[in-house]
């Protein structure tokens, strides 16, 4: 076990670590957190501004062909197309209102922190991937999942089997937020 290997593969420096065991975030840290929840907010933007868009283009489309066959607005003859059109603005907007919301939620910028021994598994997982053809299929993958106590990491770098013997006591600090290791400390060996 090597600190020095442990910081190469989580990313994080002395500094880093002495802001964790303090309960607090580095500027490092926080900095990267902060653009990954600004691309995660760009994108949920974008989707609520293409279902706004969805029902724009629905809306022209239905009006348009309805004028262009002559038809006309009257009470009895309306009823039907407007409650149909309010039903796909309500559903895009709730879900375009679901989109802004993630968008703007403040996400969990503390520093959680998991002791005990550690558990490397090798895990099989479904993965979807577009094929040559532009359908979507599906391939099993292994990956290795990192547990400690109750808490599992999954994805972990495969290399870390070689700096981290299982069974040993670690502290491992995290963001609640995606799970991120942010750093960690080595306690004991296993028993």
């Amino acid at each position: 076990m090597s600190d020095t290997e442990l910081r190469k593969i989580f990313d994080f420096n002395p500094s880093d670590l002495i802001a964790n065991q303090m309960g607090r975030l580095s500027d490092k840290q926080a900095e990267r957190i902060k653009k990954a929840e600004q691309g995660a907010n760009n994108i949920f933007r974008g989707v609520g501004i293409f279902l706004i868009l969805i029902g724009i283009l629905i809306s022209f489309f239905l009006l348009r062909a309805a004028t262009q066959a002559g038809w006309e607005l009257t009470s009895s003859n309306t009823i039907g197309p407007l409650v149909a059109l309010g039903f796909i603005w309500l559903i895009l907007g709730l879900f375009a209102f679901g989109a802004f919301k993630l968008a703007s939620a403040k996400r969990d910028m503390s520093v959680q922190k998991v002791e005990g021994k550690i558990r490397l598994v090798k895990v099989e997982k479904q993965q979807s991937y577009k094929t040559a053809s532009g359908s979507t299929s599906h391939r099993t993958v292994q990956q290795y999942e990192l547990r400690v106590g109750k808490v599992k990491f999954e994805d972990v770098d495969e290399e870390l089997l070689n700096v981290i013997e299982e069974g040993d006591n670690y502290i491992f600090y995290y963001s609640p937020y995606n799970k991120e290791i942010l750093s960690c400390e080595f306690i004991s060996k296993g028993k």
